[in-house]
This record gives structure tokens, C-alpha cells and sequence, in this order.
């Protein structure tokens, strides 16, 4: 993977490790979505997509999250605007809980202001949830 996709993902984790949504959102372009457990949410205006990182960074906290790391799996370059980003994600619960380990894909796009996710396509970190939760 390019040396500044992998500065990009580092900034992307360093804002959850923060559990700061808005920079979270920072990171995400306008508009941008997500697709996942077999739904597909569009952000058209940062302010849902910093409403969604909020959240998220809310459900962690709430869960005792200790930090995650990543292991880029794939790249795909398409020309000097676009990429594909697959990266394997854990992170660490500070209550003894196993760690998550997932993976995500990521569409991108070269903003003025650097690389921002234009598509996240949570594949596999949904099983997680809904097995935390109970859910089938």
C-alpha cells in the first residue's frame, strides 16, 4: 500500500483511537457512505456523517474500548483520484472482552485536502456486533 494511503489510515485510526467522531468525520468526503449488514446509508452533508462517527465513538466508549490497529490486506490504484483500500482492523476492549478483528474496504478519493473515504463497506464487522449483542 502507497506510503500516503498509509499516512491517511493512520490518521483515521489515530481519530478513533481519540474517540473523536468530528475528526473521524474529518476524514470521511462530502458526500460519502456506507454499506453495511446489507444496507447502504448515504451521507449527502457532513453533518450525518459526524452524527454516525459521534455515535460509534458513544458505542466504544460505552464498551470499554482500549485502541485498534490495522493491517493493510490490498490496494487497488485507480489513476490519481481513486483507490481501494482493504485493511483488517482489531481493536482492543479494556474489560477483558476478546479483541474484534475484522475487515473493511474502503473506497477513496484525492480530495484538495488529501485522501477521504468516498465509500466504507463494513463487510464483516456486523457479524461482530450481533454476536456482542446477542443478535443471530
Amino acid at each position: 500500500m502507497p506510503a500516503d494511503i498509509i499516512a491517511f489510515f493512520d490518521r483515521y485510526r489515530d481519530a478513533f483511537n481519540s474517540l473523536d467522531g468530528s475528526a473521524v468525520a474529518d476524514l470521511y468526503a462530502v458526500p460519502s457512505a456506507i454499506a453495511q449488514g446489507g444496507e447502504f446509508t448515504y451521507w449527502p452533508a457532513r453533518e450525518p456523517i459526524q452524527v454516525n462517527m459521534d455515535e460509534l465513538c458513544s458505542v466504544y466508549r460505552e464498551r470499554g474500548y482500549a485502541g485498534a490497529t490495522y493491517l493493510p490486506v490490498a490496494h487497488v490504484a485507480q489513476g490519481e483520484r481513486y483507490a481501494i483500500a482493504d485493511l483488517q482492523w482489531r481493536i482492543d476492549w479494556t474489560n477483558g472482552q476478546e479483541p474484534w478483528v475484522f475487515r473493511t474496504t474502503y473506497n477513496l478519493v484525492r480530495t484538495e485536502s488529501g485522501w477521504r473515504v468516498l465509500v466504507c463497506t463494513a463487510y464483516s464487522e456486523d457479524k461482530l456486533h450481533s454476536a456482542s449483542s446477542g443478535e443471530a
